[in-house]
């Protein structure tokens, strides 16, 4: 599928560099899913994905999928003025850093509203796609 195709494309994030602006959306917001499908924000947070928090919030927006980048947004909040670090090991060890009771509460409340949401992903991606299918040729 062409997430798989945009993943090889940039070695699942380690060249995203390599992918355009529509692609690297495209690519931010389905990795956001399928991270919170598979283990929640804070499984997010620990992988590689979370380099990119800040910056999928807005690609999020873009994708027109408003109110999972309110939930990202609200995740982002735990961190140091609201900025997520790019580099993973500091990430972790903010997060280690924090009380877990405190942050615990916020990530299940979070995942929950996240499997709960009404905001089809994957039609809104498969929307972006088609309006910008230029850009994956």
């Amino acid at each position: 599928d062409l997430y798989n195709v945009i993943s090889q494309k940039c070695e699942n994030g380690d060249l995203i560099n390599e992918l355009n602006r529509i692609e690297r959306v495209f690519y931010l917001c389905q990795t956001f899913s399928l991270e919170m499908n598979n283990g929640g924000i804070h499984h997010y947070y620990e992988n590689n994905a979370g380099n990119f928090a800040n910056e999928t919030v807005e690609a999020l927006l873009e994708m027109k999928a408003n109110r999972t980048a309110l939930i990202l947004d609200r995740a982002n909040g735990i961190f140091h003025e609201g900025v997520v670090p790019e580099d993973q090991q500091l990430r972790i060890e903010e997060l280690k850093s924090l009380d877990y009771r405190e942050i615990s509460w916020l990530f299940d409340l979070l995942d929950h509203e996240f499997q709960e949401l009404k905001e089809d992903l994957e039609t809104l991606s498969l929307h972006y796609v088609l309006c910008h299918k230029e850009a994956f040729m």
